[in-house]
């Protein structure tokens, strides 16, 4: 059985994975969801990658480490940072993606089609530089198009598990310095309406060593199709495995 570490994006903590969590319990597998310390302004990628660190080397078995939406400019450090043999891979659901020597504000100028168009206009910002979402400008924008893949009841429960996002993890430099050496999936959601997908598609296809799954639906398959990500996650893992056992003992 495979061991995941989940990574949450902008707004979460770790129970946006709760019905993902259960899915791979229930299938013997073990999935550890880390609640980031990404609502504290002045905190980057770093810090983040310190705490899903902690839950990497938690274990000696190999992780696949999973990265949601804005996970996905953590998780590529977390793999740069780890032990070669703690990740096994890495899957990024819907995710931003950092490029090494720029930050993802100046990537998103460079080609502001990165997000889908439109998103983002209900958030509030504060004073501290952080940003929320009203409950009714959550449920029209972030989540828009959840209740209609699951129900009214799992978009309130989502809504009332939002926190203030910090935002150095998109301004700075990200500290990736060349992508890690480490099977890919990159799960592309055809229906996304905060990534735009076809974007994400394209980078995808770009990385080297990387497979690119496209799932129906909107950006937050964990909640709205926990049985189609969990075959996802799972075949990467085996797919990982796989690689890892044919790898001649040189590259090991």
């Amino acid at each position: 059985m495979s061991r995941f570490v989940l990574v949450h994006g902008a707004w979460h903590d770790g129970r946006c994975w709760a019905p993902l969590v259960d899915e791979l319990t229930a299938r013997g597998h073990t999935a550890i969801a880390v609640d980031l310390p990404s609502d504290r302004p002045g905190l980057g990628a770093v810090d983040y990658a310190e705490t899903v660190g902690t839950a990497v080397a938690a274990d000696p078995e190999p992780c696949v480490l999973v990265g949601h939406s804005l996970g996905g400019l953590t998780v590529p450090v977390v793999a740069q940072r780890a032990r070669r043999d703690r990740v096994a891979a890495m899957v990024l659901v819907a995710t931003l993606m950092p490029r090494p020597g720029v930050s993802f504000d100046e990537q998103s100028r460079a080609d502001p089609g990165v997000m889908a168009e439109g998103f983002g206009r209900g958030q509030q910002r504060h004073e501290d530089r952080t940003t929320s979402w009203p409950a009714e400008a959550a449920k029209a924008d972030l989540y828009r198009g959840v209740a209609e893949e699951s129900s009214e009841e799992v978009v309130d429960r989502a809504v009332a598990g939002l926190r203030r996002q910090a935002w150095t993890i998109g301004r700075e430099v990200t500290p990736l310095t060349a992508w890690p050496e480490v099977p890919t999936t990159v799960v592309v959601c055809t229906g996304d309406r905060v990534v735009a997908p076809d974007r994400l598609h394209e980078r995808g296809l770009a990385l080297l060593r990387a497979t690119v799954v496209d799932l129906p639906g909107g950006h937050f398959p964990m909640l709205t199709r926990p049985v189609a990500l969990a075959d996802v996650l799972v075949a990467a893992a085996a797919r990982a495995a796989t690689a890892q056992e044919s790898a001649p003992q040189s590259a090991l």
